[in-house]
């Protein structure tokens, strides 16, 4: 059974509270019990079941279970649910429903046929309406089958409140910049960035903006946490200390310092990235200053994303800073977040920041073409632009941002949060999770062949000392990256990437405890090259031998594989500084993660997808091995890589594959290869040269549609090998 949560982290408590999004009921089941639900199991059963340390509710055939949720008038609603099903098939499947009288239910969502391996998780969200009356809403999960192998388990229930965003204040007051009026938001989005008759600052902001010390969040409401790290982290809801460089150029502010900023603060790393200053400070010399910002989980790659603002003078006194959190790529641990800071400002010499400037020139004129969505339809009037970035493919709440790229131009969706769009989704830093194992690993080992031929035999206890040879000794580099070292606990799709073991490894924090864990976790199972099995620890493993053999072939004892290789051929295209980094080790070895950690921004993820489309050339220059990426990109009808989860899916040197020949209307397979990173991250690399991506965190990895109407833009059956 499962127990009702009542989470009101005081937000509450007087006249003055804000009102951000409100947890209202939130279950994990963890308990073991279903304390507050009644239930009927009609011709099923009705049961808590525990999977690796998991606890859901499992309802089977037509099952069903319900509870009472308490909500006020005035604030919209949101209900989100998790379901792994099983045996599934036509018009069976598990639904999460709502009503106000007992009789009449609204459909929130669904998980259907083909959504059902018993073992993924399926979120489903989604609003209803403001009420105009305090009420008690029935929720409701039932499993909508027709026979006794048709089963729903139920996970991470909840029920959020938020202010309608119509109803969010449009103005920032100075009073609650100076401190002088309570801290009393959450506001739009639209407050954070100059209006269109917001005039220019008649001074600039060049100097140092520190926050001295680590500061408490005044307001914090946990909307998500799968793995229940807030009751174990005292300090989940402090903001770290930080002390940035600004610069100023005309209406434009540049932080000098780009990426994550790295710090003793056990849970979070800030990141600034370029924001806008006007003259909005309502008088009294007073201008205004806003910059988004964000929080990136320490040792992972979790984003919160933020605004923030404050007030200044010419003479460099700057009032309290308001950080406003509400919105991310994370789907375990989500939160809305509201402070107010003690930031002080050191004035600098703005000449000093030319070459900041300059390098921010160069880095927006290396930039895609950008248009809008709108732009798309407009371009491309024979599409139904719905299509690109569906709402029936990923759940709106769930989407950070997507694109897509056609023509050598950027056609960009909006960022929205729960406050409203954001008004930097140009430069909103997105994580990368395992699109790293194909802009990292994969890359890099393309690189490394094309400089030195033979470097994708080698084998990785060569260059790993710590990897034994009776399990590492066969296995190549391209192996490793295929993920098919036949080291394996089992091939049950997930089973060993969701083991306690692989969380341990992708906690630790030192090369020497990663590397040890990622050798000897799994026993040999098969033959090198015959069995593929998800594995991020032998993409590490990768790594940890690229970057010896590296350092024996160049003569460069000191050479980093990710600053070697990869780096100039961002500096190349023109990415920005986020892209110019990646999460390390936290030790004196410092070594690249090549499964995740990197942080980059649409237009980062757009040109590193068309310098893979173009066959890795750059001026006329080939940059990578060309029949390595011939395989990753699937131009090689005889080298497909191997089946992995089911027959319509590949996955060859770091790159997924699916075949979309019956989808299309094909006669013949169509062989999509795309990247793909944890929690519902995709990037299709389409046939006929054109790039759709989007980041979300819904765990949901959809793209078919998109690439529908790709193939209405450009053709693209018969030209696929």
């Amino acid at each position: 059974m499962i127990r009702t949560a009542l989470l009101a982290l005081g937000l509450l408590t007087g006249p003055a509270a804000p009102v951000m999004a409100q947890t209202l009921f939130a279950e994990d089941f963890q308990d073991g019990d279903a304390e507050g639900w009644r239930g009927d199991a009609g011709r099923g059963d009705i049961r808590i079941s525990e999977y690796a340390g998991n606890f859901s509710l499992r309802l089977q055939r037509d099952a069903w279970v319900v509870t009472a949720v308490s909500i006020r008038a005035g604030l919209e609603i949101r209900v989100a649910a998790d379901f792994a099903a099983e045996g599934l098939e036509g018009e069976d499947s598990c639904r999460l429903e709502t009503s106000f009288d007992g009789r009449t239910w609204a459909e929130i969502g669904r998980v259907v046929d083909g959504q059902d391996d018993a073992v993924s998780l399926t979120p489903i969200a989604g609003n209803v309406p403001a009420s105009d009356a305090d009420r008690a809403m029935l929720l409701r999960l039932r499993a909508a089958g027709n026979a006794g192998n048709d089963i729903c388990w139920a996970d991470n229930i909840s029920v959020t409140a938020s202010v309608p965003l119509a109803a969010l204040p449009d103005d920032l007051p100075a009073a609650v910049l100076l401190g002088t009026e309570p801290l009393a938001g959450p506001w739009a989005t639209s407050v954070f960035a100059p209006g269109p008759g917001d005039p220019a600052p008649a001074a600039g902001l060049n100097g140092r903006l520190t926050l001295a010390a680590p500061h408490r969040a005044d307001h914090f409401t946990l909307l998500r946490d799968e793995f229940d790290a807030a009751p174990r982290a005292e300090r989940v809801d402090e903001l770290p200390a930080f002390a940035i460089d600004l610069v100023s150029d005309g209406v434009e502010l540049i932080p000098v310092q780009r990426g994550p900023q790295r710090g003793d603060h056990p849970d979070w790393e800030w990141i600034f990235q370029p924001g806008r200053i006007w003259d909005g400070g309502d008088g009294e010399g007073w201008l205004r200053a806003a910059l988004p910002v964000a929080l990136q989980e320490r040792n992972a790659n979790c984003v919160q994303n933020g605004l923030m603002s404050f007030l200044y003078r010419q003479d460099g006194t700057v009032s309290q800073a308001v950080l406003q959190i509400g919105a991310e790529t994370c789907a375990y641990f989500q939160f809305d977040l509201l402070a107010r800071l003690p930031v002080s400002f050191t004035a600098g010499d703005a000449a000093v920041g030319e070459p900041v400037r300059q390098a921010w020139h160069a880095e927006r004129a290396a930039r895609l073409p950008r248009g809008s969505m709108a732009d798309l339809a407009q371009a491309y009037p024979q599409i139904d632009i719905a299509e690109i970035g569906s709402v029936l493919e990923v759940t709106p709440s769930n989407m950070t941002a997507f694109g897509f790229v056609a023509d050598g131009r950027l056609y960009a969706g909006p960022c929205q949060t729960r406050q409203g769009p954001d008004p930097y989704c140009d430069v909103m830093p997105l994580p990368s999770y395992s699109l790293a194992k194909s802009i990292v690993g994969s890359i890099a080992l393309m690189r490394l062949e094309r400089l030195y031929p033979g470097a994708r035999q080698a084998r990785i206890a060569d260059w790993v000392p710590q990897c034994a040879a009776e399990l590492w000794g066969d296995v190549s580099f391209e192996q490793a990256l295929d993920m098919a070292t036949g080291n394996y606990t089992s091939d049950a799709y997930d089973r060993d990437e969701a083991s306690a073991e692989t969380w341990d490894f992708l906690t630790v924090e030192t090369h020497a405890e990663k590397v040890e864990r990622a050798c000897s976790m799994h026993p040999r199972q098969a033959e090198p090259g015959t069995t593929w099995v998800y594995h991020t620890t032998d993409t590490y493993l990768l790594g940890v031998a690229m970057q010896a053999y590296l350092r024996q072939h160049s003569g460069r004892a000191d050479a980093d594989f990710y600053d070697a290789l990869l780096v100039p051929i961002w500096q190349q295209l023109g990415l920005s500084p986020l892209a110019m980094q990646t999460r390390r080790t936290r030790d004196a070895e410092a070594q690249p993660f090549t499964g995740w950690g990197l942080t980059l921004q649409t237009d980062d993820l757009a040109r590193i997808a068309l310098f893979l489309q173009v066959g890795g050339v750059i001026d006329g220059e080939a940059w990578l091995d060309t029949d390595l990426l011939a395989a990753a990109l699937q131009q090689n009808p005889d080298d497909r890589g191997l089946p992995a989860i089911d027959d319509s899916l590949r996955y060859r040197a770091g790159f997924w594959a699916y075949n979309a020949g019956d989808y299309l209307g094909c006669d013949h397979d169509v062989w999509i290869p795309s990247m793909s990173g944890y929690g519902g991250l995709s990037v299709a690399l389409i046939p006929n040269g054109q790039v759709y991506f989007y980041v979300s965190d819904g765990r949901e990895f959809a793209w078919r549609r998109a690439v529908a109407q790709s193939n209405i833009i450009q053709p693209f059956c018969e030209a696929v090998p």
